[in-house]
């Protein structure tokens, strides 16, 4: 028996043993090893794909901030307005004119006023302006100076390049708030207090668009077209003619006499209201003053 006990303890002892150096079952290890691999794909996919993009910020609701200064082009070229003026003496008024609408029609311009007249010699005299087109203005210029004796010339430019970028940034900044008003008044479900408003603003800002749009209207049109006037006269003539000449000059002089003295005389006129009582006044202290002296003497 004690031997058949021994046995029985020693073979228990033994299977215990091999029981806990037996490796863990395969189904204990697969539930550790799936999610670790699934952590980390998910990781890998995480690093691998692009970032999100930045949620909008709330300046970029207005319809002002989607308008950045960089979305209007920078004008290539300058914006300049250039003008003109020219005075001549020509032998013949009539022929100068004519000359001078001929040309600038055949520059692609148009005289917009015209004048005539007299000077105080008599000799004929008129005033006509023109626009032509900037590139041709140089060149209409130079014509002109050939109808006649140049007596003065002067070209003058302005540079109006920032304001009419600046104009153009403000304008299109205008349009796009007009396009957002449109968008939230065909909005449903607005109520009247909100439309009232919307149509208010939209009245507004199409006021202010409908400003720009002239203003840039005129300086295209003063870039585009250039103005110059140009001031002619007649010789002035030397022998008597009819209104001028010699006897027109001395008929000028003498009337001329004849306004200064009518003008000495009524200045003389208007001061005896102060020369008067000063005569009076010192006649009578020197009257005074003989009376005081005679009875002083012994």
């Amino acid at each position: 028996m004690k031997r058949t006990l021994v046995v029985l303890v020693v073979i228990l002892v033994a299977v215990a043993g091999c029981n806990r150096m037996a490796p863990a079952p395969a189904n204990d290890a697969a539930p550790m090893a799936v999610p670790r691999a699934m952590a980390e794909g998910e990781a890998a996919k995480a690093m691998a794909a692009p970032p999100p993009p930045p949620p909008p910020s709330p300046s970029a609701a207005s319809p002002v901030a989607q308008t950045p200064p960089g979305s209007v082009a920078v004008p290539a070229e300058r914006k300049i307005i250039r003008n003109g003026s020219l005075t001549l003496e020509v032998s013949r008024l009539d022929d100068a004119l004519s000359a001078i609408r001929s040309t600038t029609e055949k520059a692609g311009g148009y005289v917009t006023n015209e004048s005539q007249g007299k000077d105080v010699y008599g000799a004929r005299q008129g005033s006509i302006t023109c626009r032509v087109p900037a590139a041709a203005l140089d060149k209409t210029l130079t014509q002109f100076q050939t109808l006649g004796k140049v007596e003065s010339v002067n070209v003058m430019a302005e540079d109006i390049t920032e304001q009419y970028f600046n104009l153009e940034i403000r304008l299109r900044n205008q349009r796009d708030l007009e396009t957002r008003f449109r968008a939230l008044l065909d909005k449903p479900g607005n109520k009247v207090s909100d439309l009232l408003e919307i149509e208010r603003e939209m009245a507004r800002v199409r006021g202010e668009i409908d400003e720009l749009e002239g203003r840039k209207r005129f300086w295209d049109s003063q870039v585009s077209l250039s103005t110059l006037t140009i001031q002619l006269h007649e010789p002035r003539p030397a022998i008597v003619g009819e209104g001028g000449g010699i006897l027109g000059t001395l008929k000028s002089a003498f009337r001329r006499l004849g306004e200064n003295l009518v003008e000495t005389i009524a200045w003389l006129i208007a001061s005896l209201g102060v020369i008067v009582p000063a005569v009076l006044a010192l006649w009578v202290a020197w009257r005074l003053w003989r009376v005081l002296r005679s009875r002083r003497k012994p």
